[in-house]
């Protein structure tokens, strides 16, 4: 059986605290979800709407595929209703600038796609 020996040691701990700071530098790099943001809504690949999330409000998506009802509360979108036959987009939940494991809403059906931007100050 091989020894661990003072050079592995030292390796182990460099490695160690390198993927510490890699983590830290991309945990600020991804910010703390303040400022102001917008829910940017696109249809086809064309913005059709900016929804600050500072304001709660409800938005009605109407196109020649169907309707979806966006509503945004508390800081965060999400789809309330649509008329598509997998309701996928209504079932992905909240979108926030705090979430971690959602960068964006889609209907597939309608061509919808909803993600979220930092306002320029």
């Amino acid at each position: 059986m091989k020894r661990f020996w003072r050079r592995d040691a030292v390796l182990f701990l460099s490695l160690l605290l390198l993927s510490g700071a890699l983590f830290l530098v991309l945990f600020l790099l991804r910010g703390n979800g303040e400022g102001e943001w917008d829910a940017v809504i696109s249809y086809r690949g064309n913005v059709v709407a900016r929804l600050p999330l500072e304001h709660d409000t409800e938005y009605l998506f109407e196109c020649e595929e169907g309707v979806n009802r966006v509503l945004i509360e508390g800081g965060a979108v999400r789809v309330e209703s649509a008329d598509c036959k997998n309701q996928i987009c209504v079932r992905h939940g909240t979108l926030s600038p705090d979430s971690a494991d959602v960068d964006f809403i889609s209907c597939a059906p309608h061509r919808l796609l909803i993600v979220l931007e930092r306002r320029d100050p």
